[in-house]
């Protein structure tokens, strides 16, 4: 396997500094992030309680294959609001590590 070696020279050369200042649609683009992210809040919310129903309900009937299901649906709420919670944070701080 052959090794490419680029001059330092040109990859110092590139420079990247994202912004949507004057990209059109950025203001729209912006907004739908922030819709998408509250129906995430939204579905986890949702989650979280038809899975305390559902482990309560199983629970209280005997059905322990139930209340497993709903325990997963609870968790599975509970992390879905933590990532979408920290997603942006996330997306920039990595962006900022990896040296942007």
């Amino acid at each position: 396997m052959a090794a490419v070696h680029l001059p330092s020279g040109l990859v110092a050369q590139v420079s990247v500094s994202p912004s949507s200042s004057g990209m059109p649609g950025g203001a729209l683009i912006q907004q739908l992030l922030g819709w998408l992210d509250q129906v995430a809040l939204w579905g986890a919310l949702a989650s979280i309680l038809v899975g305390a129903a559902v482990y309560g309900l199983s629970q209280n009937t005997g059905n322990y294959a139930g209340g497993y299901r709903g325990k997963q649906l609870a968790l599975a709420g509970v992390v879905g609001a933590c990532l979408a919670g920290l997603a942006p944070t996330v997306v920039n701080l990595l962006f900022h590590a990896a040296g942007g």
